[in-house]
């Protein structure tokens, strides 16, 4: 069963006490709030958006509904893994999965389709019916995989652990971690093979994670290839289903919910975090001040630089990168996915298989091919579509960019950029459009809606500063940065989300359960592994 209603409102005054205040409603924020609410915490989540959900939300259209960030799920179709007990935990079991077929992702290099099956002696053995000859790099690069997962465990685990306890521990607990996120992506798979179509193939949704192989680091890269070993799900109803499932538990037990809620600075007393004060200067207190806005809007936006300076941040800010930006389309088709030959598969296409110099080509031009574009079909893969939206079926395509690209509009308003922006907005549609063209031909005579979006988009509507799509990017300098973590050098005051363990849904969830452990003083993921679901 998923919940459908929305008990969440809109910011028209606050009334009440509360024992934490969370800033931003994405998935880091919404867990962190939704555990404590479940230890009996009153919690006031606020979030500056008119939809709680952050890029977990979904927005309905002249008759369509299109998801913004969430696009499928590794590790939840089997009760025993930790991932599905860790959302069955957080939305007290409210959420159904829908498994995707085999084949999930189609990875594209060129003209040539590499179909990826669920299972790791399916995926071995169709790497090594592709490349024969590479077949003892195949088999060592799938048991550092499952090397680096394992060494994941103590790593992120010490991140609910109070910084002074970690100066004297960090090396014990990380050490078989670092010994596979030191190095790039690249590096390690360049010294097991020298075929670059099979990099190529092992690392072609980079996107999933950030960084492309030379900058990501490898234990990274294998902890999201390890996430989607045995396939993906899709929520039953969309992505939309974790807001209305969670949002009740922390209405239910004290709390608030509210959106067009945004929090302009965070109160900071004697050292310490006591809350926080809105745009329309409204101010709430709280003792505890948990933020989903990222490490870099946290101590850059939302606090004086004389706080940030204080306490070390300023300095500690310069260190880090943000993620790639976007561009996308999101398409209404008046026809169903199976009369237009719609799968559930993924598509991630590149344009050769060196990616470095597709990067370097499409941040001099914008008009070179876009380093990859991804292609996803919401509709195809969520079993209540058809319920809801009858004869008809939706496409999510996103394609690589840089922000400077869209520099020169970012001081205008939303809906009010002018001719020229417009005319690259419809450049974006014809080059999104003619990819699809490759994968999926009937589509296009079927579009009823399309709405391209570009990174002032994610700027505008999820405060993701240049466009930044996801947290800090996931290169080997990130995970040896022990300030990287839950709790803050300002007391009271916590992270959450993608910025405290690694980017994406899972990374925010994680961080999330992780901010939570170090604010109750517990081990929420040993707590929640212990249980049995259902």
């Amino acid at each position: 069963m998923h919940t459908t209603g929305q008990p969440y409102k809109k910011h028209k005054g606050i009334e009440g006490t509360f024992d934490a205040i969370v800033i931003g409603s994405g998935m880091g924020g919404m867990t962190a709030a939704t555990l404590l609410a479940k230890d009996g915490k009153a919690v006031l989540l606020l979030e500056q958006n008119s939809v709680v959900g952050g890029l977990t939300q979904s927005y309905s259209r002249k008759g369509y509904k299109w998801n913004t960030g969430l696009h499928y799920i590794g590790d939840v179709a089997n009760p025993k893994t930790m991932t599905y007990k860790l959302f069955h935990h957080v939305t007290d079991g409210q959420v159904d999965w829908a498994p995707l077929p085999s084949i999930y992702n189609k990875m594209v290099i060129g003209e040539r389709v590499f179909d990826i099956p669920a299972g790791r002696e399916a995926q071995v053995g169709a790497l090594k019916s592709w490349f024969p000859d590479e077949a003892d790099a195949i088999d060592r690069y799938m048991e550092l995989v499952y090397q680096a997962s394992r060494a994941s465990t103590p790593y992120f685990a010490q991140k609910a652990l109070p910084q002074a306890m970690i100066n004297e521990n960090m090396d014990a607990l990380s050490a078989p971690f670092h010994a596979l996120s030191d190095r790039t992506t690249l590096e390690v798979l360049s010294e097991l093979t020298d075929d670059k179509l099979l990099i190529a193939v092992l690392c072609a949704n980079w996107g999933d994670y950030s960084s492309p192989p030379h900058r990501s680091a490898f234990a990274m890269h294998c902890m999201l290839n390890r996430h989607y070993m045995n396939g993906g799900s899709f929520p039953v109803g969309g992505a939309s289903v974790l807001a209305d499932a969670m949002m009740p538990i922390v209405e239910n037990n004290g709390g608030q919910v509210l959106h067009s809620a945004e929090v302009e600075e965070i109160l900071i007393e004697n050292g310490r975090a006591v809350g926080v004060r809105l745009a329309g200067g409204e101010t709430v207190k709280a003792p505890i001040i948990i933020s989903n806005a990222g490490v870099q809007n946290t101590f850059a936006r939302l606090m004086s630089s004389e706080h940030s300076e204080a306490c070390g941040m300023s300095d500690n800010l310069k260190t880090v990168d943000d993620t790639y930006a976007l561009v996308g389309i999101n398409l209404g088709l008046n026809k169903p996915a199976a009369e237009l030959g719609i799968e559930p598969a993924n598509y991630w296409a590149h344009p050769g298989t060196n990616f470095e110099a597709s990067l370097a080509a499409h941040a001099q031009d914008f008009s070179a091919p876009f380093p990859w574009t991804f292609i996803t079909f919401p509709s195809a893969k969520d079993p209540d579509w058809e319920k809801a939206y009858p004869g008809k079926s939706t496409v999510e395509m996103y394609a690589y960019t840089h922000f400077e690209h869209f520099q020169k509009w970012r001081d205008t308003r939303w809906m009010k950029r002018g001719e020229d922006y417009l005319a690259m907005k419809s450049e974006i549609k014809t080059r999104l459009l003619a990819e699809l063209d490759r994968f999926v031909p009937k589509a296009r005579a079927a579009i009823e809606v399309a709405e391209v979006s570009t990174p002032l988009s994610y700027e505008t509507f999820v405060k993701r500063e240049r466009g930044g799509f996801m947290g800090i990017e996931s290169t080997p300098a990130r995970f040896r940065k022990s300030w990287l973590r839950a709790e803050t050098p300002i007391k009271g005051l916590y992270l959450t989300g993608q910025d405290v363990t690694t980017d994406g849904i899972i990374g925010a969830l994680m961080g999330g359960v992780i901010s939570a452990s170090a604010v109750l003083g517990r081990n929420l993921v040993a707590e929640i592994r212990a249980q049995t679901p259902g």
